[in-house]
């Protein structure tokens, strides 16, 4: 728990805290901006599964390194008499609870505006639920950015993981293979859920299905591989080496 609380404190005063609260603003000023009033409901669903969810775990992520190169940590921690693994994985939950803030928060506008802005095609329960499956089906995306973080700066690693959502689910999600595409987890859930097809049409919600569990079955099971990977490369010490590393090339240079 100390772990987490000291991942959670690195990040208090940065960019992260404020889009708690800026990112639903975001999505539903894009709803009526691309579909209108009378689409808030669908399309904040949709454009949050569809560029919103890949955008924030790349951001959050992102951010969180910047702030671990910043306060020295990535070389620093490696002199401490600290369980690497066990803190790599409370930086990973640090991470997931401030992006299921925002979840929860977007959650709550949705829920709040559905009655009374557009068309309401599932109910308020619904909707909290659909953001609920959406964080649970987006949670492998902590531990994947986190790897490729360390090749990618912030604008490449958006840009990956936002064109992996977008352009891997139309191919992929219409056959037996989505379960293993981790991009297709959020969309056939909330093709279930919500009726929201991938390509953006509406059909009739089939509900809760086998579909919605085995997507956050599958989802949970991605994160907890990347996640143990991650740690597990975080515990070897590579950003450490990788100083050393350029460290003794300049020397030899000089």
């Amino acid at each position: 728990m100390n772990y987490i609380i000291a991942e959670s404190i690195k990040t208090r005063k940065t960019i992260l805290t404020y889009f708690i609260a800026l990112a639903p603003v975001i999505n539903i000023l894009m709803c009526v901006l691309i579909a209108g009033l009378g689409n808030v409901q669908s399309f904040g669903i949709y454009w949050w599964c569809t560029f919103m969810m890949p955008a924030l775990a790349a951001l959050f992520c992102a951010e969180h390194e910047r702030r671990n190169r910043m306060s020295g940590n990535d070389k620093m921690l490696y002199t401490y008499p600290i369980d690497l693994f066990g803190f790599r994985i409370a930086g990973i939950t640090a991470i997931a609870i401030k992006i299921f803030l925002v979840y929860l928060v977007m959650a709550l506008v949705l829920s709040v505006l559905s009655p009374f802005v557009g068309m309401m095609r599932i109910s308020v329960l619904e909707t909290a639920g659909a953001f609920g499956v959406l964080f649970v089906c987006s949670l492998w995306m902590i531990p994947a950015c986190l790897i490729l973080s360390r090749r990618f700066n912030i604008y490449l690693l958006m840009a990956v993981n936002v064109i992996c959502n977008i352009a891997l689910p139309p191919f992929i999600a219409g056959t037996a293979f989505w379960v293993l595409c981790p991009y297709c987890y959020g969309p056939k859930a909330i093709e279930a859920l919500a009726g929201i097809q991938i390509s953006g049409d509406i059909m009739e919600a089939a509900g809760a299905n086998y579909v919605v569990i085995v997507a956050m079955l599958a989802a949970i099971a991605v994160f907890n591989g990347l996640a143990a990977i991650e740690a597990r490369i975080f515990a070897k010490g590579y950003p450490e080496k990788k100083v050393r590393k350029n460290d003794s090339c300049a020397i030899d240079k000089a």
